[in-house]
């Protein structure tokens, strides 16, 4: 949410590298009214743009209904206002001059916190985290990937590829589905629990994140790929 155009153009574009879609917004009504009837990954909130006090209230209406990251971008520190926003919740708080790369590895290390948290959270109905029965497999093979089913890890050339465990529900679920259209809305209910999330974007992010680390050219994927007005598929 921001007036400034200067400001918007470049965090426009480094979110665009990134698949992110930016909605800008320069009125914290505005924002509310996104927020309710649109999905949200995070908001970064120009504190310049709108009076102090009513941007406290639009973020304690935020924080009402939605778990999200919330980024403050301000013109200097002020350090009252810097106490009552982390006291209204927000992530962070940035001053200019802004470093824009930082700011996309600040969004994507709260998109990981966020999802560790939604982990934990339902973590007794992650089927991804229970016991594999003896009769069940232990590991599955997917093109050269080994999914490793006792341990939660995905292996190329014996080479563990980090994924989270978020990430790897995601890619078992795939696998679990493969060549098959499968829309966000399936992929939330499947993978998360919808209800809690209820943020199809995030979907976007992971499915973005699992490419990093699976395709041998995350820009140009083989395997994970797009369905243009669908949602994704993961051919075999």
């Amino acid at each position: 949410m921001t007036k400034q155009l200067p400001l918007f153009i470049p965090i426009n574009a480094y979110c665009n590298e990134q698949n992110w879609f930016v909605h800008n917004t320069t009125s914290s009504d505005e924002a509310l009214t996104i927020l309710k009837t649109q999905t949200v990954a995070a908001v970064l909130w120009d504190t310049t743009s709108v009076d102090f006090n009513e941007t406290l209230t639009a973020i304690s209406h935020m924080r009402e209904k939605v778990m999200i990251p919330i980024i403050m971008l301000a013109k200097e520190r002020n350090p009252e206002q810097i106490q009552q926003l982390f006291h209204h919740h927000v992530d962070d708080y940035l001053v200019e001059p802004f470093d824009y790369p930082e700011i996309i590895a600040i969004l994507k290390q709260r998109f990981w916190l966020y999802d560790q948290i939604t982990d934990a959270n339902t973590e007794s109905t992650d089927t991804a985290h229970q016991t594999v029965e003896p009769s069940a497999p232990k590991q599955l093979t997917f093109n050269n990937l080994t999914i490793d089913l006792q341990h939660y890890r995905v292996l190329r050339d014996d080479q563990d590829l980090g994924l989270t465990p978020k990430e790897f529900k995601l890619l078992h679920y795939l696998i679990q589905h493969p060549n098959q259209v499968l829309s966000r809305e399936q992929l939330l209910q499947g993978v998360w629990d919808y209800y809690i999330l209820g943020n199809s974007r995030m979907v976007d992010i992971h499915i973005s994140h699992l490419r990093d680390k699976i395709e041998p050219d995350p820009q140009n994927p083989i395997w994970l790929q797009t369905v243009r007005g669908f949602g994704y598929v993961l051919k075999n």
